[in-house]
């Protein structure tokens, strides 16, 4: 039985505990094949990495002299590093620098920055000059993705590689606008899991244990269903008190508003932030002073709970994230319900 939110690898034992998302990896899977550049959009705890690591392993069964690279996009800080460890990950000797004169640029960057991803992408040429080869990225930072897919855009286009890259919904607006737009043939969205693709979820991960939970469960987000099943399983909640703790929480939130709601929705796709969180405040469109607000709204409330972060320098921040609604749930806790439903 395996109900943790760790993402699935590209594994023999962890491909068996595959199952809810079989259609969606079919789909990747044939674009690629077809040499199709795409791009998997979905929220936090959707199944982003899970299902990039089963592409990379059904591609890896399929063509097994041309496996797939797959690239931790989050270990990524710029455009460099990240052609720097693609070329690790397809085993590629670090190419000769090019002899450019000290006054070349590429759109503004500095001299050696602009030789240096020059001769990344030229040296890449030779991992794949026999056969296509994919490469997979999750979740790269969106200025490596801004350079490498918009301003770089037509050297890869060059390269004899096929790309699969993983992005949030936050940061999806990167990807689908000029001109990094155009690299990508298809885009994939995920979904919410249907019911039906909940039960298959949870049975293979924990069997006829698992099929009960589902017909007491309706959580359409991967990594919350399992967290939700898992306390169940666990005894600490029953899936109807851990379903009304949710309610309560979305109706608390709704009774303060919607700037509430939607700061709610992001700290949820986030897992945690800052006010000074630069992502968070570009989503919503917000100034600092107006998250430090809202946010000690929700704090007051019970509804977010924050933490202090020593950063590498300068004052620690004030980290805050969703309520655990597992602790919420739980019988004797001030949101307990008294759900009747026997434990699983």
């Amino acid at each position: 039985m395996d109900l943790t939110g760790r993402p699935l690898l590209d594994t023999a034992p962890d491909h068996e505990l595959f199952a809810g998302r079989d259609g969606e990896l079919a789909r990747l899977a044939d674009w690629v094949e077809h040499g199709r550049n795409v791009l998997l959009i979905g929220e936090r705890g959707s199944g982003k990495t899970t299902l990039l690591r089963q592409l990379a392993y059904e591609l890896r069964r399929r063509h097994p002299r041309t496996p797939p690279a797959f690239v931790e996009g989050r270990l990524v800080t710029d455009a460099r590093v990240l052609l720097e460890l693609v070329r690790r990950r397809l085993g590629v000797r670090p190419p000769e620098r090019a002899a450019w004169p000290p006054s070349a640029s590429v759109d503004g960057q500095a001299p050696g920055e602009a030789i240096d991803l020059a001769d990344l992408v030229r040296g890449l040429r030779e991992a794949g000059a026999r056969r296509r080869r994919a490469i997979l990225v999750d979740e790269p930072p969106t200025s490596a993705a801004q350079t490498l897919f918009g301003r770089l855009r037509d050297e890869l286009w060059q390269l004899p590689f096929t790309w699969g890259v993983a992005a949030s919904e936050g940061d999806a607006g990167v990807y689908l606008t000029p001109p990094a737009d155009a690299f990508f043939d298809d885009a994939l969205r995920l979904n919410p899991l249907p019911r039906e693709a909940q039960r298959r979820m949870l049975e293979a991960r924990a069997g006829e244990r698992g099929r009960r939970i589902a017909r007491q469960l309706d959580e359409g987000n991967p990594r919350r269903l399992l967290a939700l099943a898992r306390a169940a399983l666990q005894g600490v909640a029953t899936p109807v008190e851990l379903h009304e703790a949710r309610s309560v929480r979305d109706e608390q939130v709704a009774q303060l508003g919607r700037p509430a709601a939607m700061l709610m929705a992001e700290l949820e796709s986030l897992g945690a932030a800052s006010a000074t969180d630069e992502r968070l405040l570009r989503r919503l469109g917000w100034t600092r002073p107006r998250a430090v607000q809202v946010l000690r709204e929700l704090e007051d409330r019970g509804l977010v709970t924050s933490s202090s972060v020593k950063g590498r320098a300068g004052r620690p921040r004030k980290v805050y994230r969703p309520s655990d609604l597992v602790e919420a749930a739980a019988p004797g806790s001030t949101g307990d319900r008294n759900g009747g439903a026997g434990r699983p």
